[in-house]
C-alpha cells in the first residue's frame, strides 16, 4: 500500500442544515446509534498515529460530515500539531474538507490558507435551485450563507471546488446550473447523483429526488455538450465526471471508485472511532472495528473488509458483453442494491449510461485526444 486515504467524521452526523436529500442522516438512521456526537482529542489522535504508522508514502485525511465545521477550529489546528508530531516516516500528507461553508469566518479561512488545506463546498446551483433543498432548521434557504463564504475562499486564495447534489428536479435545469458556475468563474465542479436511501426498491427511484434512467441520460447529455463545445472553444472548467471518462480512455485509472470495477475499501472514521469500508455503507452490517482499539492494517484486511471487497467483484453477463464496461465499471455498488444472496442487482443507472456512450463515445475520444 503506497497511499491511503482516511475519511474522517469528526462531528458525525450532526448538522447546521436540514438538507431534504442527505445520504448521510438516511445512512444514520439506519445503525443502531443515530450519532456518536464530537470527536475527541483522544480518538483524533489514534487516528492520526494509527494512519501515519501505516507503511504509505503518502495520506489524505479528508473531514467530512454531517458538518464537519461544528467541532470548531481549534480540532483542526490540533490535527495538524498531531501530524506534525507523528509524521516520524516524512510521509506526504495532505488536508481536505467538504463542507456546507455555513461557519466558515475568516479566522476558518485563514487557516486553510496556511496549511493547504482544499476546501469543498456543496453549492446546488443559483439560489431558487439551491434553496429548494438545502435549507435550515427554520426551512429559509442557505445559498446567501454559502455565497458569502465563497466570497471570502476567493479573497484569500483558498483552493476551492464545487460539489452539486443533482436531484430529479435540478437535473432538469441542468443548463442554468452550469452557466451560473461558469459567471461566479468556477474552475472545478463535481456532481452527484442524488443515491437512493437504504430499504427502498428500485421502482422508489422513480418518485422524489432520485434520477430515473432516462432522467440521469438527459442530465448528463445535456451537461457533456455544453461542456463539450466550451472546451472546444477554450473554455476549460474541469467536470470530474467527464474527466474520469476521458482519463480512462486515454490509459489512466478513474478518481471515481465507482468506475473502477470494485469497491476500493475506502477507511471512513466516526467520530467514536468506528471503522467503516464505504461513506455509502456507515451502518452497523459493514463496522469493520474500532481505530482506538484495533490496528488499521488488521482493520483493512479482517474478514468484513474482505467479504466487503469480494461482495463488489460480481459482474453480471450483461456487463460483460457491454462495450462500455471499461469505462463504467458497473458503477457505484450502492446503485446496484439490494444484494441477493451476496449477488448485487444490476445498476439502476445503467441504460442511461449506455445511451449516453452511444451518442457521446467518440466525442470523449476526440476530447482525449486532441482538447485535454
Amino acid at each position: 500500500m503506497k497511499n491511503i486515504t482516511v475519511l474522517i467524521k469528526p462531528s458525525s452526523s450532526d448538522c447546521n442544515l436540514n438538507c431534504k436529500y442527505c445520504f448521510y442522516k438516511d445512512s444514520s438512521r439506519n445503525r443502531e446509534t443515530y450519532s456518536y456526537g464530537f470527536m475527541n482529542d483522544d480518538t483524533l489522535e489514534s487516528v492520526i498515529k494509527n494512519t501515519l504508522d501505516q507503511e504509505i508514502f503518502s495520506c489524505n485525511f479528508m473531514f467530512q460530515g454531517g458538518e464537519p465545521t461544528l467541532v470548531g477550529l481549534n480540532f483542526y489546528k490540533n490535527v495538524i500539531l498531531l501530524q506534525k508530531k507523528y509524521n516520524k516516516k516524512n510521509i506526504h500528507i495532505t488536508n481536505s474538507i467538504q463542507t456546507n461553508g455555513i461557519n466558515l469566518d475568516e479566522s476558518f479561512i485563514k487557516f486553510f490558507k496556511e496549511n493547504n488545506f482544499l476546501v469543498g463546498i456543496s453549492l446546488d446551483g443559483p439560489k431558487y435551485i439551491h434553496d429548494s433543498n438545502r435549507k435550515h432548521y427554520n426551512d429559509s434557504g442557505s445559498f446567501d450563507d454559502v455565497i458569502s463564504t465563497i466570497m471570502l475562499l476567493k479573497k484569500y486564495k483558498v483552493e476551492f471546488n464545487i460539489l452539486s447534489v443533482v436531484t430529479k428536479y435540478s437535473s432538469k435545469l441542468v443548463g442554468i446550473i452550469y452557466e451560473f458556475y461558469k459567471n461566479q468563474g468556477f474552475t472545478y465542479l463535481q456532481f452527484i447523483p442524488c443515491i437512493k436511501e437504504y430499504n427502498r426498491d428500485c421502482k422508489s427511484i422513480e418518485r422524489d429526488y432520485y434520477l430515473d434512467s432516462n432522467t440521469y441520460y438527459k442530465f448528463l447529455d445535456t451537461l457533456f455538450n455544453l461542456w463539450n463545445e466550451d472546451v472546444i472553444n477554450g473554455k476549460f472548467i474541469e467536470i470530474r465526471n467527464f474527466m474520469d471518462y476521458i482519463n480512462v480512455i486515454k490509459g489512466y485509472n478513474p478518481t471515481s471508485c465507482g468506475m473502477g470495477g470494485f469497491c476500493s475499501l475506502h477507511t471512513v472514521v466516526e467520530s467514536n472511532g468506528d471503522v467503516y469500508p464505504c461513506d455509502f455503507y456507515c451502518i452497523d452490517e459493514w463496522r469493520l472495528g474500532n481505530i482506538k482499539y484495533n490496528s488499521l492494517y488488521y482493520i483493512r484486511r479482517n474478514d468484513l473488509a474482505k467479504k466487503f471487497f469480494e461482495r463488489s467483484i460480481y459482474i453480471h453477463d450483461e456487463c460483460k458483453h457491454c462495450n462500455y464496461f471499461k469505462l463504467c465499471g458497473g458503477g457505484c455498488r450502492r446503485n446496484q442494491e439490494p444484494f441477493i444472496n451476496g449477488i448485487p442487482s444490476h445498476n439502476y443507472q445503467c441504460e442511461s449510461i449506455k445511451k449516453f456512450f452511444d451518442n457521446n463515445l467518440k466525442k470523449l475520444i476526440n476530447l482525449a485526444k486532441y482538447y485535454i
